[in-house]
């Protein structure tokens, strides 16, 4: 076995948290994943992992050598990159992203990168539903908002600004509030993933006031939300990324615009092995580029 496999197929397992997983990502069965471990362990003469029937975790020696592994595995692939200047970048990218930003913004920076890295692939897998980096196999993941896993690489693309809107129809049946404090008597349309759906935060006076909100409408998804409000049912705040035209074309009205809410970061994530593909970093620039433009 080259010891280059073994190392891939360690820091696969290790990353996607099992060795099905592990075969899943590198596209060879979890035997062979398990065989490459065993027999790179009997090179080093180390124990690299605790193997239960219902568990898996890394030895002392196995942290340390993840370290080395990753570095090295990096490390080869800047180098043939490098050597095969001539040809560019290559090989695959694994994004995940939210289903509607990815079916415009992500997929439109996409088409443009690859026009310009034709051997490079980009494989775009939508879901409103965080993916797990590791176990799916993914190199980044675009994400909007604010951040808990502190083990992923980490960086901030650009950023989207939380906007209140309605459409004329409603404000002419319900009436328009000229101030964020009217909200509590309006029907709103909540989404789940902000902090608190019920309450909505507003700059006021130079201080965050937290304006309580109700109606008959909550999801988990910033599209599925603006489906009754483009509808007339309601006043919606929303990420301004996945308004598209609505603004322009008078689809939807912006309201309070005087009165800031929140600003959401929109970040790139990764686990720390892809992060030194070339190829990943380059996408993860074009991207930043794309956004700022």
């Amino acid at each position: 076995m080259d010891r280059i496999d073994g190392m891939q197929s360690f820091v696969a397992v290790v990353e996607s948290g099992s060795f099905t997983a592990a075969g899943q990502r590198l596209g060879i069965s979890n035997k062979l994943v398990s065989k490459r471990v065993a027999q790179l362990e009997n090179m080093v003469g180390l124990n690299l992992l605790h193997r239960t029937t219902r568990s898996m975790s890394l030895t002392h020696e196995g942290e340390r050598y993840l370290e080395g592994a990753r570095r090295v595995l990096a490390e080869l692939e800047q180098l043939e990159t490098e050597f095969d200047a001539s040809e560019g970048l290559k090989g695959i990218v694994r994004v995940a992203a939210p289903l509607t930003y990815g079916d415009t913004a992500v997929a439109k920076a996409a088409s443009r990168f690859v026009e310009q890295h034709p051997n490079v692939t980009v494989e775009l897998d939508l879901s409103d539903h965080y993916a797990d980096l590791a176990k799916g196999g993914f190199d980044i993941a675009i994400r909007i908002g604010a951040l808990s896993d502190s083990s992923l690489v980490v960086r901030k693309l650009g950023e989207t600004h939380m906007k209140v809107v309605a459409t004329p129809s409603y404000l002419e049946e319900h009436g328009a509030p000229s101030h964020p404090a009217e909200l509590s008597d309006h029907i709103c349309i909540r989404d789940a993933n902000n902090p608190d759906p019920n309450r909505w935060p507003f700059q006021i006076e130079g201080q965050t006031v937290q304006v309580p909100v109700s109606g008959p409408f909550l999801a988990n998804s910033p599209p599925a939300c603006l489906v009754p409000t483009r509808a007339g049912r309601g006043i919606f705040i929303c990420p301004d990324v996945f308004l598209g035209d609505d603004l322009e074309t008078g689809r939807l009205v912006q309201l309070f615009p005087e009165f800031h809410s929140r600003t959401l970061p929109i970040q790139s994530v990764q686990l720390p092995s892809a992060f030194r593909k070339p190829r990943v970093r380059a996408f993860v620039e074009f991207m930043r580029e794309e956004i700022r433009a």
